[in-house]
């Protein structure tokens, strides 16, 4: 493929895979964390409601190959929520290794994506994973892997926002929508553990999710498919907060530096 306009056949092509994207030879480590209801209550935007447990995952990934952008490798950190019933997890940041994987994954889904140096190593039934961007470590992962388990196909749904500013600076260009991914796993391979996990200083991007505790470590090798839909939209207004928020966005006035 190639030129500034596609042809009908290259089109397909693309669609294809926006319509069901394919991750194969996927490794990921995760850790799962208890913290309080009143911070899963503050960053949960309008559109999502808390469950019972106020539950946070984070994970690190290392996709060797897809059907869509490659390789790379990413992390992530997914915040327990219902939708009209419905539980999954709000993705509430997604770095990312390559350009591929943050311009797919966000201008598709409205997943919050930023560039980030992203690491997976395994030494016997120690696995650490590492996320580091703009020099300052932001998600440190090291497992302890103590019980295999037989793999079996497993779903999982996570729920994005895709907002876009309007071109006057002012407000969004469209109601931002809710998104609902569901996430088919092939397991190859399932093993959980102990862990430990870091989230980077306290003034850090991540710095305000406690950690009550640590609930558990896992690691898995699995092919991925995805397929999404739209749920809803939310109210502007409302979702602006969030929008702004240093998961989805940058400190775009640190970032001024016409200022004498």
């Amino acid at each position: 493929m190639s030129g500034f306009v596609r042809s009908r056949d290259e089109i397909e092509a693309i669609q294809e895979r926006m319509a069901e994207n394919r991750f194969v030879d996927a490794t990921q480590v995760a850790i799962r964390f208890r913290t309080r209801e009143s911070t899963v209550e503050r960053i949960l935007p309008p559109g999502l409601e808390p469950t019972e447990e106020p539950v946070i995952r984070a994970d690190v990934v290392d996709v060797r190959r897809s059907n869509c952008v490659g390789s790379f490798r990413g992390g992530g950190i997914y915040v327990r929520a219902r939708h009209d019933g419905h539980v999954g997890e709000y993705c509430l940041t997604m770095p990312m290794s390559t350009e591929a994987a943050i311009t797919w994954g966000r201008e598709l889904f409205g997943e919050p994506k930023k560039k980030a140096a992203v690491s997976l190593e395994r030494d016997g039934s120690e696995v650490s994973g590492r996320v580091t961007r703009n020099g300052e470590s932001i998600i440190e992962i090291d497992a302890t892997l103590k019980t295999e388990r037989q793999p079996e196909p497993s779903s999982q749904t996570v729920y994005h926002y895709k907002a876009l500013p309007d071109a006057t600076g002012r407000g969004f260009q469209f109601d931002p929508t809710l998104v609902r991914v569901t996430l088919n796993s092939d397991l190859n391979a399932y093993e959980s553990g102990t862990g430990s996990l870091s989230l980077g200083s306290p003034d850090g991007p991540l710095g305000d999710l406690e950690i009550e505790s640590v609930l558990g470590a896992s690691y898995t090798e699995a092919d991925l498919r995805t397929t999404q839909e739209n749920v809803t939209t939310v109210d502007p207004e409302s979702f602006l907060p969030y929008a702004y928020g240093t998961g989805r966005s940058n400190d775009w006035p640190e970032l001024d530096n016409t200022s004498n």
